[in-house]
């Protein structure tokens, strides 16, 4: 067929032409569409998949493939519907919760024990409790947890004028603790230990002196007995939750004094009795949410 016979079929049978380009683009339109809305499905999937997985498990979310994921979806595929806006904020909040909840899991001490407790917890270290000598005028009133190796910096070793000693226990604590984990010992003047945790999946840490349970809504990490140094020290001391089932350290029976530690007992008067009752062990709980 030459250029001009073309040209008059062409002219005869265009409106064929125009019906099938119609139809022609049409199809693809629809065939983009249906690509395209398939694509941007597939990746909210991806999005909502990864944070149900988060939700349910105790390992920490890789925020970093969930950020990529996040990147891929263009502005345009984010608003190609009009219910897409509400999914987006729904996505984007539970990405802000987990990336919160990662970057500031709860912190807390677990006076008397080496260990941390409870699925979602991890150990950050194991550590000597550790404060100011009870004989001390003057002396720090806030306990640490040392690390069992230090990392020094620079040094002069002579003696300053502020010090931190190893802490004991200064009572038996017969028929009060679970005394299980003493290896057989007393703990009269055994060193105590302590283990600095981080809960995975909460964000704020909470002692409750007075209970050994938590209220509603918080998890409760571990239990024990309200304590602090002797009345009738020099030095003051601040009140610590120790384990209900307390550990000692390897150190062990020395009695080589130091930081002191004994059971609070409560005192009626301003403390309101029968609430409370005289001369009976304050219980306390760790709680997180």
């Amino acid at each position: 067929m030459n250029v001009a016979s073309l040209k008059l079929y062409i002219k005869k049978n265009g409106h064929h032409f125009a019906t099938f380009s119609g139809i022609f683009c049409m199809v693809l339109s629809l065939w983009m569409i249906m690509s395209f809305n398939s694509k941007h499905d597939r990746k909210y999937s991806e999005i909502l998949k990864e944070l149900s997985t988060f939700e349910k498990s105790v390992v920490p979310m890789n925020m970093d493939i969930l950020a990529e994921k996040m990147e891929g979806l263009t502005i345009n595929e984010r608003m190609k519907r009009a219910d897409n806006e509400s999914i987006e904020e729904k996505v984007i909040e539970k990405v802000k919760v987990a990336q919160r909840v990662i970057s500031e899991g709860a912190m807390y001490v677990r006076w008397g024990r080496k260990t941390c407790s409870g699925q979602a917890t991890e150990l950050v270290y194991s550590g000597i409790a550790a404060g100011s000598w009870h004989g001390h005028y003057g002396a720090a009133t806030n306990h640490q947890c040392l690390p069992k190796i230090p990392v020094w910096g620079r040094y002069t070793d002579k003696a300053g004028s502020a010090f931190i000693y190893g802490m004991e226990y200064n009572e038996a604590f017969t028929n009060i603790v679970d005394m299980a984990f003493a290896k057989g010992k007393t703990l009269l003047n055994q060193n105590v230990p302590c283990a600095v945790c981080r809960s995975k999946k909460r964000s704020t840490s909470l002692m409750i002196p007075g209970r050994n349970e938590c209220y509603t809504g918080w998890r409760l990490e571990y239990h024990g007995y309200l304590m602090a140094g002797h009345h009738g020290s020099a030095s003051g001391t601040s009140y610590l939750c120790v384990d209900n089932a307390p550990e000692v350290e390897v150190a062990g029976f020395r009695d080589e004094d130091g930081s002191w530690l004994y059971r609070v007992t409560g005192q009626c008067g301003t403390l309101t009795c029968p609430k409370y009752v005289k001369n009976r062990e304050i219980s306390c709980v760790v709680c997180t949410k």
